[in-house]
């Protein structure tokens, strides 16, 4: 059996051709939840009613056929692609794959686009998705900034100030926490723990998302936050999460009576990661319980024999790009770099297209091949520059 190192070559190649996709398109793409940018969705009886929207939402969502064109759905830039591209981009210089100095140039450029992206109205720099979309229990317009979109671009922000100093990044960084501090209320808990809302105007109790909140206000602290609300709440919305673990070490989407209580491999994994950086940051070692369990249960039930990531905890589901993504960020934070070279040499050949982009899932021998630029391409890129990174360092 050759050894994962063996594979680092071809997933240098396939992580420099992923930026030349996302590069080519200047960022832009389509997302797998963008249906309601359709020009038909702004007539009178589509604008507002649930049932066909959501209806509407699901099929094209779920169409192994890419409808979008038809639907004449444009290609959007998204600040959670910007930010995972900035990221990525970094990676790659510390792997050695990118010159710094023109890496730098890129970032900064990336950076000034997620300022123009910033939503307005709000105490902090936040960020949502450039589209509307219907779910279940919410209804998010287009831009309505979510602490999960703002979480992912602020951790993105965070590593390009780190990695290569980019002022501007570390400004924003900073800029995000009264977001959290002052715009978000809160949808469960009491004075002692409580869970973040998804967004300034719900009460969604998302476990992955309050996470979010507690690494981003970590993260400005080290960037230079001067606020004694910070930490205590980071603490806080910390201790939440813990308090809401499974006795097996997982953890449901949501709780609060929420019935949205699956298991799935990257929501895990963004917890873990979050609670991963939480302690780097703070050197709170308070959690490590609760982070040594939920990681013994994320290594032991969401990979196959063949290193596969499983969509969900109980069962396979499909092969998901984001959830191979997130996993080759999760798994080098744990120390387990050679588990995601082998993680990556497995999909990499099940997911990747000829222009360097990723499919979006892949089920059994059937795959959707529509490129989404945040969800598939945007994170595998990011995903493998943090392995190869990890694995050259």
């Amino acid at each position: 059996m050759a050894t994962p190192t063996a594979a680092i070559p071809h997933l240098a190649d396939a992580a420099l051709r992923a930026r030349g996709a996302m590069a080519d398109q200047d960022l832009c793409g389509w997302d797998p939840y963008d249906a309601l940018l359709a020009p038909a969705f702004r007539l009178p009886v589509l604008r507002s009613r649930w049932l066909p929207r959501f209806a509407a939402q699901q099929v094209v969502l779920r169409s192994p056929v890419n409808l979008r064109p038809l639907l004449r759905v444009p290609p959007q830039r998204n600040a959670v692609t910007v930010a995972l591209y900035a990221q990525g981009l970094s990676d790659l210089t510390v792997a050695g794959l990118v010159p710094v100095a023109g890496a730098r140039i890129e970032v900064a450029r990336c950076v000034a686009l997620l300022e123009q992206l910033v939503s307005p109205g709000m105490h902090g720099c936040a960020w949502g998705y450039p589209f509307p979309w219907e779910g279940r229990r919410h209804r998010m317009p287009a831009n309505h900034p979510t602490v999960v979109a703002t979480g992912i671009v602020v951790n993105g922000l965070h590593h390009a100030w780190r990695t290569l100093g980019v002022e501007d990044a570390r400004r924003l960084v900073v800029g995000s926490a009264a977001f959290v501090l002052d715009d978000l209320p809160r949808a469960a808990g009491d004075d002692r723990s409580w869970c973040w809302a998804y967004s300034p105007t719900d009460r969604q109790a998302v476990l992955n998302a309050t996470m979010k909140g507690t690494r981003l206000l970590a993260q400005a602290v080290d960037a230079g936050l001067d606020d004694a609300r910070a930490l205590p709440a980071a603490l806080a919305s910390a201790r939440f999460v813990a308090e809401h673990q499974d006795s097996d070490g997982g953890w449901r989407y949501a709780v609060a009576g929420d019935p949205r209580t699956w298991r799935d491999h990257f929501h895990t994994a963004y917890i873990l990661e979050c609670y991963n950086t939480y302690r780097r940051l703070t050197a709170d070692s308070r959690f490590d319980d609760t982070i040594a369990r939920g990681w013994e249960h994320y290594r032991t039930v969401f990979f196959t024999e063949g290193d596969l990531p499983r969509y969900y905890d109980t069962q396979d589901g499909p092969l998901d790009a984001t959830a191979v993504g997130q996993a080759l960020l999760t798994l080098p934070a744990f120390g387990a770099e050679n588990l995601g070279l082998r993680v990556a040499a497995a999909t990499v050949p099940l997911l990747s297209q000829p222009d360097g982009s990723f499919a979006y899932q892949r089920t059994g021998r059937r795959t959707t091949r529509t490129h989404f630029m945040r969800w598939s391409t945007a994170w595998m890129f990011a995903g493998l520059a943090r392995v190869l990174a990890r694995s050259a360092a």
